[in-house]
């Protein structure tokens, strides 16, 4: 009697092991994995605002992890591929990249710019719910005559933009619908905003910067508030503030032509942050 009690038992705290096994493999490793139900999600919502045309149905879709991380994105963790998509996520599981798998080539445009601009904010401001603005348009005509116009967003606080946060869609020139996502944004701590010089004082202290390494510079128009990180100073880390982002040509010692873009404090007109030509990162999305 003794022996067929202690029998059930053990047969019951295997079934137990088992039940628990189950659950944490589904959780962490099978389709309820947080990362797995984080891009099931993440398809829904473009689904549901006309972004993308889905052939599978997301719950019948085939999720699998991919170890290899091709994203030039430092904020990504991880990279999962469906039979359509492939799909990036930071430490947190959240989608930060996104890229239709199969994208033809465009044999005619149907998607005028304007229209594609429009789609563009649309799509995005359902997705991400922070302010955001416009930065750049690139209309990949060039020799890879790519079949999508990229848009470059950039997270905004106050209106003014995040210089180094960049938010990318790719909207396709034939059917308008979104073929590739990248969102490189950080929520770094951000001093409040206090604007003590004005511009004219902050082009003659980015002037006077530049001086200091080449022989000759020119301020060019367009100088704007933007905020940065400060690079300078390494004992600040990534704590963004608003600066006055001014751009300088002229030559180097070697009476080379560069371009510099200058970052200067718009509270004390100090020197935040500075890039040379060729230097700023560049948001990969394929």
């Amino acid at each position: 009697m003794k022996f067929k009690k202690v029998t059930i038992l053990s047969s019951v705290f295997l079934l137990f092991l088992i039940l628990i096994t189950v659950l944490i493999a589904y959780k962490y490793v099978g389709p309820g994995a947080e990362d797995i139900k984080s891009c099931k999600n993440f398809i829904s919502k473009l689904q549901s605002i006309n972004a993308i045309d889905v052939k599978i149905k997301v719950n019948d879709a085939k999720y699998k992890r991919d170890n290899r991380i091709t994203s030039q994105n430092d904020l990504v963790e991880k990279s999962v591929v469906s039979e359509e998509y492939a799909l990036d996520l930071d430490k947190n599981n959240n989608v930060i990249g996104f890229i239709k798998k199969d994208i033809p080539k465009a044999n005619e445009i149907k998607i005028e710019l304007d229209e594609a601009k429009k789609l563009s904010k649309k799509y995005l401001t359902n997705i991400y719910s922070e302010d955001i603005v416009l930065k750049s348009i690139q209309l990949n005509n060039d020799e890879n005559n790519l079949p999508y116009y990229s848009f470059i967003y950039t997270r905004a606080k106050d209106g003014y933009p995040f210089y180094f946060d960049e938010i990318k869609l790719n909207i396709d020139k034939q059917n308008g619908m979104l073929d590739g996502y990248s969102n490189s944004t950080m929520q770094r701590e951000c001093k409040e905003a206090k604007i003590n010089i004005s511009e004219k004082e902050a082009e003659e202290y980015g002037k006077a910067f530049f001086l200091k390494y080449n022989n000759d510079g020119v301020v060019q128009a367009g100088t704007s508030l933007v905020y940065a990180d400060n690079k300078i100073e390494e004992k600040v880390g990534t704590i963004s503030e608003l600066c006055y982002m001014v751009i300088i040509t002229g030559k180097d010692i070697d009476s080379n032509e560069i371009r510099w873009k200058i970052f200067i404090s718009s509270e004390d007109g100090s020197i935040v942050n500075s890039l040379k030509d060729g230097t700023e990162k560049k948001v990969k999305t394929q």
